[in-house]
């Protein structure tokens, strides 16, 4: 809102008065209440004016040459973007005709020759505050109408989401119901036994799915902070190994190799081992999809000053553009990775990935400037002093 009496953010009042007299006159009245006064001498000048840096309130005269002021005051009022602006007629005519005429062309208030600084102040005052009353009001009502596009824009998300996140969720089910039809079939067939690889099927899709579920659920949870971490000493390389095992297994990717490049002399991970088994196992299911066949993933584990591991895992494939590095790990920028030809993470993985890195004060982004595939980067807390002594205190208390 503008402020009278307030040097800072001054109202301005555009004087439309060809007498000099009467412009030094009221300027003498309105300037010692702190308002900023410009003033025009003849109607068209107003009106170029107001178009330009409209004003806070205009005094204008009726009698002016080029433009009147009965013509003056209906251009600003027909004009969606000044009509706002409060209007007093300055006038010495007395006829009620003169005062119907100018409330015709949209006048706000009247105020008569020879002027009453008193009444003069009075009116200016009024129209401001109400003139400020209606700014607020379009500036809220902008606001409110920019928080809605925003919220149509979440809700329109929300649902693709919803339904990228069913569509995910159908695959591993079709699996699995198409397995144990197989396993009916056979059955039926006369087969004593079952087929391993069905059942092989069926659990690594039920792994998938249960994947997916506890994802959505623990994201939730993360997002409300509501999800206690347990940080145990954890050899990170020998985790890592273990979830490659399982990924290693999967015919599909019997073409795909894993190589580890692990520094010596490496401290323990501070971490919660379950957490971060699932930050593994998400992420190589997103590494291995979008790794082609007779390709190496390359994973790194070195220590860094800064009192972290920094495991960087690369491998072969179409190229992240900087533009979605953060992205890919946004809930809502699935579906426009997923329209820009890129294959997100299935049940949201990468994205339980950045929350739970986070909540460990860690964090996992995309190595810039990799031109034929991509490169993850893990920021893990490594385990220092202070937490090797609490945890001896701890099991000597325990004793």
């Amino acid at each position: 809102m503008k402020q009278i009496n307030n040097n800072d953010t001054k109202a301005k009042i555009l004087v439309v008065e060809d007498n000099q007299e009467s412009v030094d006159l009221l300027v003498y009245f309105l300037k010692p209440a702190g308002y900023e006064i410009i003033t025009a001498i003849n109607g068209m000048d107003a009106v170029q004016i107001v178009e330009k840096s409209p004003p806070d309130i205009i005094l204008l005269d009726v009698m002016l040459p080029k433009l009147n002021g009965y013509e003056v005051c209906e251009r600003i009022k027909k004009n969606s973007r000044t009509f706002h602006i409060p209007v007093v007629m300055i006038t010495a005519l007395k006829e009620l005709k003169d005062k119907i005429r100018a409330l015709e062309a949209g006048a706000d208030d009247f105020i008569s020759k020879p002027f009453d600084s008193v009444e003069l102040l009075a009116r200016v005052k009024s129209l401001l505050r109400l003139k400020a009353y209606h700014d607020e009001l379009i500036r809220r009502n902008k606001e409110l109408a920019k928080q809605k596009q925003i919220l149509l824009r979440e809700d329109m998300l929300k649902k693709e989401l919803t339904n990228l996140i069913v569509h995910d969720m159908k695959n591993p089910l079709f699996v699995i119901q198409g397995n144990l039809q197989m396993m009916n079939m056979e059955k039926r067939a006369g087969h004593s036994t079952v087929d391993e690889k069905y059942t092989q099927r069926i659990e690594r899709s039920s792994k998938g799915m249960l994947r997916m579920i506890l994802n959505l659920l623990d994201i939730s949870r993360f997002e409300q902070n509501t999800v206690d971490l347990e940080p145990i000493p954890v050899d990170l390389s020998k985790l890592l190994k273990e979830v490659v095992d399982y990924f290693s297994d999967i015919p599909d990717n019997a073409r795909k190799r894993v190589r580890f490049e692990i520094g010596s002399g490496l401290p323990s991970a501070y971490i919660d081992k379950n957490v971060f088994e699932r930050i593994f196992d998400n992420l190589f299911n997103y590494i291995y999809q979008n790794s082609p066949d007779n390709s190496t993933i390359i994973a790194n584990i070195a220590e860094n000053t800064d009192g972290y591991l920094y495991l960087k895992i690369s491998h072969k494939g179409k190229p992240i553009p900087q533009e979605f590095h953060q992205k890919i790990f946004k809930k809502f920028a699935q579906a426009e990775l997923r329209v820009a030809g890129f294959k997100p993470a299935r049940g949201l993985g990468l994205i339980f990935c950045k929350f739970g890195l986070e909540a460990h004060g860690g964090d996992i982004y995309l190595q810039p400037g990799i031109m034929d595939g991509n490169c993850f980067v893990l920021k893990i807390p490594a385990l220092k002093k202070k937490n090797q002594e609490q945890l001896v205190n701890a099991n000597l208390s325990e004793n």
